[in-house]
């Protein structure tokens, strides 16, 4: 992976230290080193697209690097990136890696997400290390001057880089690696191999996490791709700059080339753990788009959370607020449904913890979440967790919370229910188990809808859509909530 991220590192240097240089001339006019006034006032820059752009083409080609690997039965740590110019990078690595425009379409919100989350965060954290230098140095009053143009000199040589040394490949090439491995799992993610394959690098800059994978005379270790080791660990990166590297294990080379292991989970817990939010399945969990705790608590510091938010909604996640507000770090356990499945989160209250009425609430909201992907959802995650002793689940599907209802009785009590769920959520899933017709259902939904619009105090917003399923006819009807007649 070292080619690609070097490839980057010039162009994305350059434009890192353009935002630096803009931010100096905000400072002082002058030659002058500023006021300590002016120097303490916050400054978050202007998104640079060129840099998300760039940052973009990195991940996007890592990302299809990892399919042709996988697609070639190559090892990334085996075969390094042809030396191409970054501008002819991803159009090299397309031209080798059969994908439709469809399957293209799918991962582009996220990668570019993901990409302007760690385009923007890195702009600010060289803004605010340059800020926080020359802070320091007027602090101590010593050669506060002289800090000052060396800060200068640095940006103008576009040498933002040396500004926080290490702090470029922390970020990007950790992303990078991650695009890598979702990569091959995507490529394997409808027929995975026999068996998973992690070669770890064991030199001076190898680490204790990855070291912990190390046997005496081995640096691989084979298991099972259905070995619980993956499900509770996942694939690599397991820590900031990890380079283990992950290897799918064909039918052909078991017993030959490779020595398939089982070894217990007791015995790899012992010696293995990775670094909090590291390891998982990248397309599991969504990490092209949600934002880590390390990584929320710096836009929150800088105040761009509302950026971040705003990016992700006009790229459809609707809600983002939610989302964010979730530990994605807890990890989920799939559950199979059909020929689907949905993730449960694995961290939060297990059923058979509650009283027989709430147990059934939460199995209930399992149930319905389990009909999401036959309606076409692609990502569906349930949350079962606990207020004041009262349990309850959240749903959320393709960047969207969906508020879950299983209905039956009179018709008032629907519609009761309906206006209950459109006070949670703007996207409701109504699951009616009645005898009334879809016309009748319909009619009495939208005059709830109508009686909300029309409360003076009211300022919901109506945007999200409705999905009945009505039980006794077997029929989906998925209608906007603004037009439900």
């Amino acid at each position: 992976m070292d080619s690609l991220s070097n490839a980057a590192q010039k162009r994305i240097g350059a434009r890192i230290a353009k935002t630096l240089s803009a931010y100096l001339k905000t400072l002082s006019g002058t030659d002058m080193p500023p006021s300590k006034e002016r120097l303490e006032e916050s400054y978050f820059p202007e998104v640079d697209p060129n840099l998300v752009r760039d940052t973009e083409t990195l991940i996007a080609t890592a990302l299809l690097l990892g399919m042709d690997h996988a697609s070639r039965k190559l090892n990334a740590a085996d075969e390094e990136i042809p030396p191409l110019p970054f501008e002819e990078a991803v159009s090299f690595m397309k031209s080798r890696v059969p994908m439709t425009k469809a399957e293209w379409n799918k991962l582009e919100p996220k990668l570019r997400f993901r990409t302007f989350t760690v385009a923007r965060l890195a702009q600010c954290d060289y803004i605010e290390a340059a800020r926080g230098r020359l802070i320091s140095a007027m602090k101590d009053g010593q050669g506060f001057a002289s800090t000052w143009n060396d800060i200068k000199a640095i940006a103008d040589e576009d040498g933002a880089l040396n500004l926080k040394p290490g702090y470029w490949e922390n970020v990007f090439r950790t992303n990078t690696q991650t695009a890598y491995t979702a990569g091959k799992l995507m490529q394997f993610r409808d027929n995975p191999p026999p068996a998973w394959r992690l070669l770890v690098i064991d030199d001076s800059r190898t680490s204790d996490i990855c070291r912990g994978l190390l046997r005496e005379g081995k640096r691989d270790i084979a298991m099972p791709s259905d070995h619980p080791f993956w499900k509770e660990f996942g694939f690599p990166s397991y820590h900031y700059q990890c380079r283990t590297g992950l290897q799918a294990v064909y039918q052909s080379q078991i017993g030959t080339d490779v020595q398939v292991e089982n070894p217990s989970m007791k015995s790899l817990r012992k010696n293995f753990k990775p670094m909090k939010g590291f390891g998982g399945n990248p397309l599991e969990k969504e990490s092209f788009f949600k934002l880590t705790d390390k990584m929320l608590a710096r836009a929150a510091r800088y105040g761009i959370i509302p950026d971040l938010d705003n990016f992700a909604i006009s790229l459809g996640f609707t809600d983002v607020f939610l989302m964010r507000n979730i530990n994605w770090q807890d990890g989920f356990e799939s559950l199979k449904v059909g020929e689907h499945e949905i993730y449960i989160a694995k961290n939060r209250i297990k059923l058979g913890n509650q009283n027989l009425r709430e147990k059934e609430k939460l199995e209930t909201e399992i149930q319905l979440a389990s009909m999401l992907p036959s309606q076409g959802f692609k990502e569906v995650y349930v949350i079962l967790d606990s207020w004041n002793g009262i349990a309850y689940g959240d749903t959320f599907a393709d960047g969207c919370f969906i508020e879950l209802k299983n209905l039956s009785g009179n018709i008032k009590t629907i519609g009761r229910e309906f206006r209950d769920a459109l006070g949670q959520s703007k996207n409701v899933f109504l699951k009616i188990n009645s005898d009334y017709s879809i016309e009748r259902v319909k009619n009495k939904l939208h005059g709830e809808v109508l009686d909300i619009l029309n409360t003076p105090a009211s300022k919901k917003d109506l945007t999200g859509f409705v999905l009945c399923y009505f039980s006794k006819l077997s029929k989906w009807t998925r209608w906007n909530v603004l037009s439900l007649k």
